[in-house]
């Protein structure tokens, strides 16, 4: 049964135009809650064709934004719930953590600036150290600089993840010339140079915790059926989180922090069978909706949890294991570009799995998203051909 309570406070998404906030807007959907939308995009075509948008603000600039979020909804008699999905959003809020406290529910630490802080890699791999987590051998340099810790190979990856397509900046490199070559691609001012570990799979958490980081809250675990070298996959099995002693390590970041909110935490796991720590994430994270079909609703736990200072889960029912996907990315990628699955395969898969873009009572941003998608490829095929 959904408490009651919930209805009387607005619940804002504050977002870019991606299917990571669709999972926050189809999650309080389907449970009765339509939630308003501030969508930072030019031309979208997820968020903007929800049927469970309430209301949507679309605008060009995060900070065009948050004038609309403190002029139209900064003074409520009950506050907001507050979600973001992306770092840049959630830095921004963290930034104006005095001024926003005491008119929403949003994803924050113990203090301004601090979440921002511990977005910075170098920051938030030492705190992960401290509260014991392994960590693959590390070495921030400026953009040109040859290791002096870290031997070949090696893998970069930017140090701030609120840069525009931070991910780009990720090369395995095997050797002094082939580092040398990714500078010239790189546009981050400070590289994180990490021992490159081959990966057998990864760990990732997601859940949510209130009262400043004490209570914490990670009901499944998730590990990849497909994925490359250096980026996670599309295609993965959900699974009870039952590891004391990673939920340990997790919990002691976040007390630090003094994070409350949705968050997720990601470990490599090694050929050694040993985990690695990769990062956390201070918001909705693009496995979050996966939850909600297993039975936990992450963004209405969160503002439960948030309300009462306590977590009752006397109600959850949720599957003890199950698959997602990432249909259009894992389609495209695994069945036309490497094709490790036959498509009879992938449509058994497919339909055997939790979905991400698909949803039969939200159905229209999947079709408006195919379209774009299609449109773009009979683009770039036109300007291959001319």
């Amino acid at each position: 049964m959904i408490d009651k309570r919930i209805y009387n406070h607005k619940c804002i998404v504050f977002c870019g135009d991606h299917y990571n906030p669709l999972g926050i807007i189809r999650s309080l959907g389907e449970i009765g809650i339509h939630p308003i939308a501030i969508l930072v995009a030019i031309y979208p075509v997820l968020i903007n064709h929800s049927r469970y948008v309430s209301k949507l603000h679309q605008v060009k600039t995060n900070e065009e934004g948050y004038d609309i979020l403190l002029k139209e909804y900064g003074y409520e008699q009950e506050k907001p719930f507050l979600y973001t999905a992306s770092d840049d959003i959630t830095s921004l809020l963290d930034m104006h953590y005095d001024e926003l406290k005491d008119k929403f529910y949003f994803f924050h630490g113990s203090s301004q600036g601090i979440v921002t802080r511990f977005m910075d890699k170098e920051n938030i791999c030492n705190l992960a150290v401290e509260c014991g987590c392994g960590l693959a051998k590390t070495e921030i340099v400026k953009p040109g600089i040859l290791p002096t810790k870290v031997s070949y190979p090696l893998i970069t990856k930017a140090i701030i993840s609120t840069l525009s397509d931070w991910k780009e900046d990720s090369f395995i490199c095997h050797n002094e010339e082939e580092l040398k070559e990714a500078y010239k691609h790189i546009r981050s001012q400070r590289i994180l140079l990490q021992e490159y570990i081959t990966k057998k799979n990864e760990l990732c958490l997601d859940g949510f915790c209130f009262n400043g980081g004490e209570d914490v809250y990670i009901p499944y675990y998730s590990n990849y059926l497909r994925f490359s070298n250096i980026s996670y996959g599309p295609y993965m099995v959900m699974r009870p989180f039952l590891d004391e002693k990673v939920m340990g390590q997790v919990k002691a970041i976040l007390k630090k922090v003094g994070f409350t909110g949705i968050f997720s935490v990601e470990f490599l796991i090694g050929n050694d069978d040993k985990l690695y720590f990769l990062e956390v994430n201070f918001r909705n994270s693009t496995w979050s909706y996966a939850y909600t079909c297993g039975g936990y609703n992450m963004p209405y736990l969160w503002a439960k949890a948030t309300l009462d200072g306590a977590l009752d889960l006397s109600e959850i029912k949720p599957l003890p294991e199950f698959t997602a996907m990432v249909e259009p990315d894992d389609f495209v990628e695994n069945v036309i570009k490497l094709r490790k699955v036959g498509l009879w395969q992938w449509m058994k898969e497919v339909k055997a799995s939790k979905r991400y873009y698909y949803n039969k009572d939200d159905n229209s941003p999947f079709w408006h998203y195919m379209r774009m998608r299609l449109c773009r490829l009979i683009k770039k095929k036109i300007k291959h051909t001319s």
